[in-house]
């Protein structure tokens, strides 16, 4: 079971802020802004979205990076195999997902303090959720110095497959070239930077299709396609069949 103790999110702090209280729990720390962390005799610099487990009274030392500080954070003590066995302990590494990270810290706070029968429970079920999202993350092998901007790059990617990506875009962003953009692309992801937008666009669709009564050209143009006849081909060489065929078999499923 996961016991918290205290927990606290968007904590902000001035640009001369340091901490390093050894913990007597668990102590897991999710920035927001640029931090150094002391690692070994070195002090190093990460940037916003980095999180790090120190384990109960391990030494712990970090600050702000030359402008105001802000993280979640989270105490707790756990007999849990997720944590007894983290991939990555009192070492910083990126988070995939810090936005979905955030809410579920901030949904742990909340739960922490409202003080109602059976919170025991609920936090240890919210903070496993968490650990199990962070759990990939600390395990991630870097395959290049840009694998924090290329995860990056995917949430983008996932959260507005509309726009107008395209490979040369996608490389400066990086300020790589598109060779070895869609090379490191395809080593981290399993596919493409191309073939995730047209999975992600698709993706759109079919949410779209099942709980909208947007027309297929809307449902086109929402997707970032300029055309029904492109987005109808996209759609059937991925799903098997096309929109319109897809939205009645979805309807009639649901009756």
């Amino acid at each position: 079971m996961n016991q918290v103790f205290s927990a606290g999110y968007s904590s902000a702090h001035p640009a001369d802020f340091v901490y390093n209280a050894p913990p007597d729990r668990y102590l897991l720390v999710m920035t927001h802004s640029p931090a150094l962390f002391r690692c070994g005799e070195d002090l190093v610099p990460y940037p916003a979205g980095t999180a790090i487990l120190y384990e109960p009274h391990h030494e712990v030392y970090y600050r702000a990076n030359g402008e105001s500080y802000s993280d979640d954070w989270l105490y707790f003590s756990s007999n849990e195999n997720m944590i007894l066995d983290f991939p990555c302990k009192n070492h910083p590494f990126a988070i995939s997902a810090p936005e979905y990270c955030h809410n579920l810290l901030q949904l742990i706070t909340w739960e922490l303090y409202s003080d109602r029968d059976g919170s025991e429970e609920i936090l240890s079920e919210m903070v496993q959720i968490l650990f199990s999202r962070l759990y990939g993350d600390s395990a991630i092998r870097e395959v290049a110095p840009y694998t924090r901007a290329l995860y990056a790059l995917r949430r983008s990617i996932q959260m507005e497959p509309a726009k107008n990506w395209t490979v040369k875009r996608m490389a400066e962003r990086l300020n790589i070239s598109t060779s070895y953009l869609q090379a490191l692309y395809k080593q981290q992801f399993g596919v493409s930077c191309m073939e995730d937008v047209i999975n992600n666009r698709i993706r759109h669709a079919r949410h779209l299709l099942e709980h909208s009564q947007m027309s297929s050209m809307e449902i086109a143009m929402e997707c970032g396609y300029h055309t029904a006849e492109h987005f109808n081909r996209q759609f059937r060489k991925i799903m098997g069949k096309t929109p319109l065929e897809y939205r009645r078999k979805t309807a009639g499923g649901k009756g």
